[in-house]
């Protein structure tokens, strides 16, 4: 275990000490939920498709109504800083991840529903996380369980599903349905029509009869993770098809893979307690995983 915490945060324009950041009680996103995130994470040091998560950060922010300036560069700046300050810190987790939070900022309390400026009182942050690279490795070769719950992906009317919120609640609830039947298992969410939609942590993609099939993807936040692997299927020469995955479907796959900034590329060793793929890494995977490896490594 690290015997280090981070030392080094970046709050409003500020570099301060990581335990100075904080969120009032009266702040929108603690009073009402309104959290705009975005994860990254770096391999072997260095971070990985900067600018995609940028476009989505962006993205998130002006659907929140929240009036910040996003800079790419400036971004980049912003981590190497982080990175740079924290660095006692790394030496001893290795790579870490990288999170950009953003809230509407205080509300009057004699006002609470319209009493925020985003452009004023916007409040930002960033900070270093470490990653489980003992669960991950675990993941990677010998797989997860996964189970499919009966909780609902909130509905686009509720907020659009290409946005990357704090308000987790849904994908909380799912990992402990799931874990109740595996300590080690995560959670898949069903749409309003019952089809499968994606976990707490990855998007969700199957094989069958060598073909990759994913969910619609108006059905779920398009992950930068797949993207990558999705790039992957593209060099060589493989079709990614997306469709209304039914959970019969899931059970019935060849194989099934999990896509996501912490863990990368992984699979599911079981699906509701079955075995896919004799808990083994299936063939394209073990084949798709390298390359993986070696595309975030060079991004």
């Amino acid at each position: 275990m690290p015997t280090r915490t981070p030392t080094t945060a970046w709050h409003n324009g500020n570099f301060v000490p990581a335990e100075k950041l904080f969120v009032p009680v009266d702040d929108a996103g603690f009073r009402q939920g309104v959290i705009a995130v975005e994860r990254l994470r770096t391999y072997d040091g260095r971070v990985t498709a900067v600018e995609s998560h940028v476009v989505r950060w962006r993205r998130t922010l002006e659907e929140l109504y929240l009036t910040i300036a996003v800079d790419v560069d400036e971004i980049r700046l912003r981590i190497d800083r982080l990175l740079s300050e924290n660095k006692a810190w790394i030496d001893d987790v290795g790579d870490c991840g990288i999170v950009m939070l953003a809230t509407p900022g205080s509300l009057h309390a004699s006002d609470p529903v319209h009493a925020f400026d985003p452009v004023q009182r916007a409040n930002e942050m960033m900070h270093l996380i470490p990653i489980d690279h003992q669960k991950i490795a675990r993941h990677r070769s010998e797989g997860q369980p996964l189970f499919i719950t009966d909780v609902e992906q909130p509905s686009g009317n509720c907020w659009p599903r290409d946005i990357k919120v704090r308000c987790r609640l849904h994908y909380y609830l799912a990992d402990q349905q799931a874990r109740d039947h595996h300590p080690d298992a995560v959670g898949l969410l069903i749409d309003q029509d019952g089809t499968i939609t994606e976990t707490s942590v990855a998007n969700l993609a199957i094989v069958r009869k060598g073909k990759i099939i994913s969910p619609s993807m108006d059905q779920v936040l398009p992950g930068i993770t797949q993207e990558l692997v999705q790039q992957v299927s593209a060099e060589a020469g493989m079709e990614w098809q997306y469709g209304r995955l039914w959970p019969a479907e899931i059970r019935e796959a060849d194989e099934v893979w999990m896509m996501g900034t912490d863990g990368g590329l992984w699979f599911a060793n079981r699906v509701d307690g079955a075995k896919v793929a004799g808990e083994q890494a299936g063939a394209l995977y073990s084949r798709f995983l390298p390359l993986f490896d070696r595309l975030v490594r060079r991004n």
